[in-house]
């Protein structure tokens, strides 16, 4: 049995005003640092066998925090991205369905095929990364522990994927929170999801849920 510690990296300011972040790499807030020593102390206690995260710097920074201390590595993954939001990224949601409405209106008839504009991702596409870099990761740390710190588009990736069902939750996922799914050779099971208790000490930054 693997056990997968799935934390969204701190909040960065781009999170706070609304916008796509998509792939643009962003740095932490400073409440956002203080997210990240947050969710590492509330994991100090658990054995990891390895961090990963993805190379984004606001996923970076918390998974730094995560590891410090540790001897395990800290594993950088490009597959463990955000959704690729193409010409969306840097915009409001208001602003990209005035900006693009067809894209918009396709999105609506089709949640999971669409690429966004501008040579962006679909979320099928970021399901199949998301799998691709879970499967890897699976296979190196069978009966371990490990952590991986990447992003709200793709811990609802992960959902899907464990639920089987091929579905969407549409988590609103918390930064710093934890959600903790297992894995064997005979499928998933979740554990937890959106764990934020460990924040609600930060007074102004640990809102449980966040966008």
């Amino acid at each position: 049995m693997t056990t997968f510690y799935l934390i969204r990296h701190g909040e960065t300011q781009a999170n706070k005003a609304g916008i796509l972040q998509g792939q643009l790499d962003v740095p932490l807030s400073e409440s956002g640092r203080r997210q990240a020593r947050a969710v590492a102390e509330a994991l100090s206690g658990v054995r990891l066998d390895a961090v990963y995260s993805s190379d984004l710097s606001r996923a970076r920074e918390t998974a730094e925090a995560i590891v410090e201390g540790r001897t395990c590595p800290l594993v950088l993954d490009r597959r463990l991205r955000e959704l690729d939001m193409g010409a969306i990224s840097g915009l409001t949601i208001e602003e990209s369905r005035k900006r693009f409405p067809e894209f918009h209106a396709r999105l609506a008839a089709d949640r999971y095929g669409v690429r966004r504009p501008g040579g962006g991702e679909s979320r099928l596409d970021l399901r199949s990364r998301m799998a691709s870099a879970l499967d890897d990761i699976y296979e190196r740390h069978k009966d371990g522990r490990v952590a991986i710190v990447s992003h709200g588009g793709s811990i609802n990736a992960v959902l899907g994927i464990v639920s089987q069902d091929g579905s969407w939750p549409g988590l609103v996922v918390a930064n710093c929170s934890v959600t903790i799914v297992e894995r064997d050779d005979n499928g998933w099971r979740t554990i937890r999801v959106n764990d934020c208790e460990h924040m609600r000490s930060l007074e102004g930054d640990g809102d449980c849920p966040r966008a």
